[in-house]
């Protein structure tokens, strides 16, 4: 199999459209969700979420084949294989900074940063969760259930995990592989959630020059912090710029106008393809500019030619997170485990081909049953307990007016 060959990955995105599709007709409950959400105001960006999402499990599909045929876990010889992966992850930074920046400049100081930060807990956890347990119980199933570490190093390594951590449990060796490592992009997410309100101080309140320089030392406090283990890459940081500037963009009617010409969508498609074929990293200036030209273009509304239109393309960006997040587990099950069950060689193309076709509809499945029935409870949860404690809150306040009568 020539692990060059882009059709490979069209066919693969051609699979879960038409999954999700087939999910549209036979789950009404999906099709309600979707009319319920109706046209957000940022749909464009929905859409990209989808391809974003399900670039990522491409790129560690072909990253995979590869260290199945050869041992050795590395970038695809292939600059779009590779851009698929760094330069869906650099995007996804991207809309975190676009999104977050941008609520901050609508609302200013009436920014709810309680709501904000209960909002973050209860988006990222009720699936990371489950799937931390899962890691956990395969690599014991894989151990026969036998203990090799002391009791206080498994607490270190649950405490490491539930900090998006990776570290190898009860010796396991490699035990991130598991999941393809995805959790490292949300270390730099959380930097990010934790570094904005003292970033808002910086650029958007506008403090004394004491609160300025107090607040830098606190964001590089920060980013000494969450990189602890594994030190955060500056230039990978650089990605949520690209984000931030598109907040801006979108502020002046004349750019936005522009961006939704036919050839703002020319030139977004160019940058794009530039991106993806003359480069084979992301996190560069070169390639990190043009992926920001392509994302200010999309975040003024540019569907590119209708791609980010369609239902089943927006079903995709609804569940980009547990497509992004489950699709190492779910690859590493049907290209690495079930054919030792099946005494199949999948170093052979056509056991792997098959496998992985079936894994891209396994995939959209699951994750559309996982947004559904966790993702969608979870952010519910995490709205009632935001209301539960500003009526706690206000309990308290009436409490305390009565007691000063």
């Amino acid at each position: 199999m020539n692990v060059t060959n882009p059709l490979i990955a069209l066919v693969a995105y051609l699979l879960a459209i038409v999954t999700a599709a087939l999910l549209l007709r036979a789950i009404p409950k999906i099709a309600r969700h979707l009319q319920h959400s109706g046209e957000s105001r940022y749909a464009s960006i929905d859409g990209l979420r989808g391809y974003l999402a399900f670039g990522v499990f491409v790129h560690h599909t072909i990253i995979t084949w590869i260290f199945l045929r050869t041992g050795v876990f590395e970038f695809p010889p292939s600059n779009f294989y590779s851009m698929l992966g760094q330069g869906s992850v650099a995007l996804f930074f991207m809309i975190t900074g676009f999104l977050f920046w941008n609520r901050l400049l609508t609302q200013g100081r009436q920014h709810d940063w309680l709501a904000f930060g209960i909002s973050r807990i209860f988006r990222l956890y009720p699936l990371y969760l489950p799937l931390m347990l899962i890691v956990f119980v395969t690599v014991f199933y894989l151990q026969n259930w036998e203990l090799k570490e002391p009791g206080v190093e498994l607490l270190k390594q649950i405490l490491a995990w539930l900090t998006f951590d990776r570290p190898d449990v009860n010796q396991y060796p490699q035990t991130g592989m598991l999941i393809s490592n995805v959790t490292w992009t949300l270390a730099y997410e959380v930097f990010f959630y934790l570094a904005l309100p003292l970033a808002a101080l910086v650029f958007i309140y506008r403090g004394s020059w004491l609160q300025v320089v107090l607040c830098l030392v606190g964001i590089y406090a920060l980013y000494q912090l969450v990189g602890w283990e594994h030190s955060l890459k500056k230039h990978f940081l650089a990605s949520f710029l690209g984000g931030i500037a598109a907040a801006y963009w979108i502020r002046r009617p004349a750019l936005v106008a522009w961006s939704q010409t036919r050839l703002a969508t020319v030139i977004a498609v160019l940058a794009l393809v530039i991106a993806f074929t003359a480069f084979s990293r992301a996190f560069k200036a070169a390639p990190l500019f043009l992926l920001g030209l392509f994302f200010v273009i999309v975040a003024s509304g540019n569907n590119l030619f209708g791609a980010l239109k369609p239902r089943s393309i927006r079903w995709l960006g609804e569940i980009s997170y547990s497509t992004y997040l489950l699709h190492g587990f779910v690859l590493w099950l049907m290209v690495q485990r079930l054919p030792l069950l099946l005494h199949l060689d999948s170093t052979q193309a056509w056991v792997y081909l098959p496998l992985a076709a079936a894994c891209t509809c396994l995939l959209i499945l699951i994750s559309s049953v996982t947004f559904l029935y966790i993702e969608m409870p979870g952010m519910a949860a995490g709205k009632n307990f935001l209301h539960w404690l500003r009526q706690r809150q206000e309990n308290r306040k009436r409490l305390s007016e009565k007691v000063a009568r």
